[in-house]
C-alpha cells in the first residue's frame, strides 16, 4: 500500500502539531515549578521580616545571642517550679546556629498556626530561614536568585546548625559555587570535615554524643510524634525503630536470622519477612526468663503468655450492630479488628475488665487539682493536645481549665482539655483563647483576630475577621440598579 502526497503531509502536519502541544506542556511545568520557587522565596522574605519584628534585639544581629536571654527547657521548668501558680511567660529562643536573631517562642506558636502547621516544624521552618539569611548568606543569595531550590538550601542549613559562625561561613563559601548540584552525602562530608578543622572538641563531643542517642522504640516513635492510623494496624502490628551499636546491631541481627531460619525448619510456611518479624517475639520471649544479675535461668512462670490490657468503648448499638466490629488500642489510638483482639485473649496470663464508663456524662469535684479519674475521661474523650496542628498524645499533656479556676471555671469533664506544656504556657501567658465548640471540637482566638478550629476531622484552616468599612465609606447606589424582584408601588 503506498501512501499518496496528501496522507503523507497530513501525517507531518499531525507530527508537528503534536510536538508542539508536547513542547507547551514542558514549558508549562517549568513555568509552574518557576513560579512556585518564586513564591517559596518570597514565603523566606516574609519570615526574615516577621523575626525581625520578633527578635530580642538589634544587638544580637552579629555575633552570638545572649546566654543569658535565651532559657532551655530545662531552665524554663526550674523557673516554672520556682514561680507557682504564677507560671512562666514568653521567652527567647535561639532556633538557628550562633550569629542568627533570637526570636520569641509564643511568636513562633502563632507563626506557625497561621502557616497551618505543628508547633515543632514552625520552630524548624523559622530555624532554616534564620541559618540561611545570617549565616549562609551566598546560598540565600543564590536561592533569591531561584539558582538553588529551598528544599536544597534546607538541607545544608540543617547540618551547619551546630556549626560556629566562622566555621558556617567556611562552609558557604565551599558550597557558593556548586550550591544544588551536590549531593546530601558530600555536604554531610564537608561540615564533618569543617567541625574538625574549626572545633576538634566539638568534633569529638557530637560523635560522642551520637552513641548516646541510641534508642530502641516499639510503637508510636517518641521522637516523631507520629500517629499510626493505616489499615495495617487492624491486623494488631506496630513499627518498630532505633538506633544500636553496631556491634550490638551485629548480634541481633544474627540471633534473628537464626531463630527465622530454626522457625522455618519446624515448619513456619510464612514468608522469610514474616518469620523474622516473628523471631523476635520469640526472643524477647525467652529473655523475660532470664536474670540477668545471676545469669541463671529461673523457672517457668505459671501461667505462660503476655499480659494484654484493652480498654473498649462500646455504645449500647454496637451489641446489636452486625459487621466487622474493630476496637482500637489505648497507647497508639490503632484501630485493630476483633479477630486480633480475640487472639490476644486466648493467649494473654491475665486479661483486667474495667468498668463501663459514660464519656457522655460529666464529672466534676470542688478543688482545682484534677484527679486520676477525671483525667483519663478527659484523654479518652480528647486523644491528642487540642491545639491546632499538635499531635503530643494526652497522656503526656497537662489538663487545662477551658475557663480558669480562679475565675469560676469547674474541675469538670466539660471544662477540661488536654494541652502540652509548650502550647499550655503559651494559652496562659499569650495572646490566644479557645472554646469548646462541641464534643472534641474546639475555636482557638488569636489578638490578631485570627481563628482556627480543630474538631474531629484536623485542624481546619485559619479564618480573618472582615475589616471594618472605613469611616467615611457611604453606601451609593449603582448607576443601573438591577433588581431580582419586580418593582410595586
Amino acid at each position: 500500500m503506498t501512501t499518496t502526497a496528501p496522507d503523507l503531509a497530513e501525517a507531518l502536519a499531525r507530527e508537528e502539531r503534536d510536538r508542539g502541544e508536547r513542547e507547551h506542556a514542558l514549558r508549562m511545568v517549568r513555568s509552574a515549578r518557576a513560579n512556585r520557587m518564586r513564591s517559596e522565596v518570597d514565603e523566606l522574605r516574609m519570615i526574615v521580616e516577621w523575626a525581625k519584628v520578633n527578635r530580642l534585639d538589634d544587638d544580637h544581629l552579629e555575633g552570638e545571642p545572649d546566654p543569658d536571654a535565651v532559657m532551655s527547657d530545662e531552665q524554663v521548668a526550674e523557673l516554672e517550679a520556682a514561680l507557682g501558680d504564677q507560671g512562666f511567660c514568653d521567652r527567647w529562643l535561639s532556633v538557628a546556629g550562633t550569629g542568627a536573631p533570637v526570636v520569641s517562642e509564643f511568636a513562633v506558636v502563632e507563626l506557625a498556626s497561621t502557616l497551618g502547621m505543628g508547633t515543632d516544624a514552625g520552630l524548624t521552618l523559622v530555624g532554616r530561614v534564620l541559618e540561611l539569611k545570617y549565616r549562609l548568606p551566598r546560598l540565600y543569595r543564590r536561592v533569591e536568585e531561584l539558582q538553588v531550590p529551598v528544599w536544597k538550601a534546607f538541607e545544608l542549613a540543617d547540618l551547619t546548625q551546630s556549626l560556629p559562625y566562622e566555621a558556617a561561613g567556611h562552609v558557604d563559601r565551599q558550597v557558593e559555587a556548586a550550591a544544588g548540584k551536590i549531593g546530601k552525602r558530600q555536604m554531610e562530608r564537608l561540615v564533618a570535615e569543617t567541625q574538625a578543622r574549626f572545633d576538634p572538641d566539638a568534633a569529638a563531643e557530637a560523635a560522642e554524643k551520637k552513641r548516646e542517642r541510641r534508642f530502641f522504640d516499639v510503637g508510636e516513635s517518641r521522637r516523631t510524634e507520629s500517629i499510626a492510623g493505616t489499615l495495617e494496624s487492624l491486623a494488631g502490628t506496630v513499627e518498630v525503630t532505633g538506633c544500636l551499636d553496631a556491634a550490638d546491631a551485629a548480634d541481633l541481627e544474627a540471633a534473628i536470622r537464626h531463630t527465622a531460619r530454626a522457625l522455618g525448619k519446624a515448619g513456619c510456611e510464612d514468608s522469610l519477612d514474616v518469620r523474622r518479624a516473628a523471631a523476635v517475639g520469640e526472643l524477647a520471649r525467652n529473655q523475660l526468663a532470664l536474670d540477668l544479675e545471676t545469669g541463671e535461668v529461673q523457672e517457668p512462670l505459671p501461667q505462660h503468655g503476655r499480659a494484654v490490657e484493652l480498654v473498649v468503648h462500646l455504645s449500647d448499638e454496637a451489641f446489636t450492630a452486625a459487621g466487622f466490629m474493630v476496637g482500637r488500642l489505648e497507647s497508639t489510638q490503632t484501630p485493630v479488628s476483633a479477630d486480633v483482639i480475640r487472639a490476644w485473649c486466648s493467649t494473654a496470663a491475665k486479661i483486667t475488665i474495667r468498668p463501663v464508663i459514660d464519656l457522655n456524662g460529666a464529672v466534676h469535684v470542688e478543688q482545682y487539682e484534677v484527679p486520676d479519674r477525671i483525667k483519663q475521661r478527659s484523654r479518652w474523650t480528647d486523644p491528642r493536645c487540642v491545639y491546632p496542628h499538635c499531635n503530643r498524645p494526652g497522656d503526656r499533656c497537662d489538663c487545662d481549665h477551658l475557663k480558669p479556676y480562679e475565675q469560676g471555671g469547674a474541675t469538670c469533664t466539660c471544662n477540661l482539655a488536654p494541652l502540652c506544656r509548650r502550647h499550655h504556657r503559651f494559652k496562659t501567658h499569650g495572646a490566644v483563647t479557645y472554646r469548646r465548640l462541641g464534643p472534641g471540637a474546639y475555636e482557638w482566638e488569636f489578638q490578631t483576630g485570627m481563628t482556627i478550629v480543630r474538631d474531629h476531622l484536623g485542624t481546619h484552616e485559619p479564618q480573618w475577621p472582615k475589616p471594618p468599612p472605613p469611616e467615611d465609606w457611604e453606601a451609593e447606589s449603582p448607576d443601573d440598579p438591577v433588581f431580582d424582584y419586580p418593582l410595586t408601588e
